[in-house]
């Protein structure tokens, strides 16, 4: 699915008949096209409008001014908010949502309004609990409350997955979540990815995270998209970095002193994975050149 936004600006501002809507505006004058397939991050300050924007690409709020098109249909002119459907939005601490006394029924409740026989809304289940790597006959009679952060919130993206998105929206998706569970999310992220072609977007304040796992970073400062682009470009920009206050990624630092050392050669907007950069620096050490 394309998402494109033409001229989007939004105001929590009153509206009043045959007058434009009052400010001050959280989003300005807002143009960008998401194509199918990408892994997007998103970050900015608090207050920059990031949540204001993850809402309005997933229909819960309309622009006051501009467009949303979801493959060139804008739903909320042509009355078809169902187009929404395709977008799954999944918010900050999902597992502090998740009620039901099973993971099956957890899972399953998005599907009660679909009019589905028990067979149909099992594959379904079970399909989603697959993506999200969730053995079905270890966890559907579990409760969701005696699992562990981790797969708490592998049930609550299950609960999004089931209803067959092609977008899918994290807002801040590792926050409370220990190393191994941040490595294993981003694991399943990218085989929903690169196996369902589902678009990932994902707000993020670790740049580090941003510059391992998206393709694309969006850079959001007081309701304009300040920067726009690869990861390793922007977040070596001594400009932009300036501009939010941010520190350059050690990974970034590390790769460009060897570079210049003339110790590795990278191809392409590439980093050097930690492990990487050990080898890197071991192989300095004993002064061999190394291609990564």
């Amino acid at each position: 699915m394309q998402i494109k936004l033409d001229r989007v600006s939004f105001t929590y501002g009153k509206r009043s008949r045959n007058k434009p809507p009052a400010g001050p505006y959280v989003l300005k004058q807002l143009d960008l096209t998401i194509e199918s397939g990408e892994m997007l991050a998103i970050a900015g300050k608090s207050g920059s409008g990031k949540s204001t924007f993850l809402q309005l690409l997933k229909g819960f709020l309309a622009p006051s001014e501009g467009t949303v098109l979801l493959d060139g249909v804008n739903p909320h002119q042509a009355r078809r908010p169902e187009l929404f459907d395709k977008v799954g939005f999944i918010f900050q601490y999902p597992e502090h949502q998740l009620f039901s006394t099973t993971v099956f029924d957890d899972i399953a409740f998005g599907l009660q309004s679909a009019g589905l026989a028990d067979e149909e809304k099992e594959a379904r289940v079970r399909q989603a609990m697959a993506a999200v790597q969730l053995d079905y006959e270890a966890f559907k009679d579990c409760s969701p409350f005696e699992l562990s952060g981790g797969e708490k919130r592998r049930v609550a993206i299950a609960g999004v997955v089931v209803l067959e998105p092609e977008v899918l929206i994290l807002d801040e998706p590792t926050a409370g979540l220990d190393l191994q569970s941040r490595t294993a999310l981003f694991d399943l992220l990218h085989a929903m990815n690169r196996e369902q072609g589902i678009t990932v977007m994902w707000v993020s304040h670790q740049l580090e995270e941003i510059l391992e796992h998206a393709t694309r970073l969006i850079a959001l400062k007081e309701g304009t998209f300040l920067a726009d682009g690869h990861p390793h470009s922007l977040l070596s920009d001594p400009v932009l970095l300036e501009a939010f206050g941010w520190e350059e990624p050690p990974a970034l630092v590390v790769s460009r002193l060897l570079q210049e050392l003339g110790m590795i050669e990278t191809g392409g907007q590439k980093a050097l994975a930690p492990g990487e950069a050990s080898e890197a620096i071991i192989r300095l050490l004993n002064r061999q050149r190394i291609t990564v």
